[in-house]
């Protein structure tokens, strides 16, 4: 998993960009956010380079990225 900007992680080690996990079979993405705490209100979610709504189910081996939207003036 991707996290972009303002999603990544500040660690003791450095800055997160991308996490792996394991999951249940049959989880969702939207159980992937819950998780890690992340809401999915002003995000893209992309799951193998497709936008994706928060009840798809996973398969082993989904590329998901975590874009915020982004607002300027």
């Amino acid at each position: 998993m991707h996290l972009h900007t303002s999603l990544r992680r500040r660690t003791p080690g450095g800055i997160v960009r991308q996490l792996a996990a394991e999951l249940p079979d049959g989880a969702t993405l939207g159980g992937l956010l819950g998780v890690l705490d992340i809401k999915p209100k002003g995000l893209l979610l992309v799951v193998n380079g497709r936008t994706a709504e928060p009840s798809l189910v996973l398969e082993e081996g989904d590329e998901v990225h975590l874009i915020p939207a982004l607002s300027g003036g």
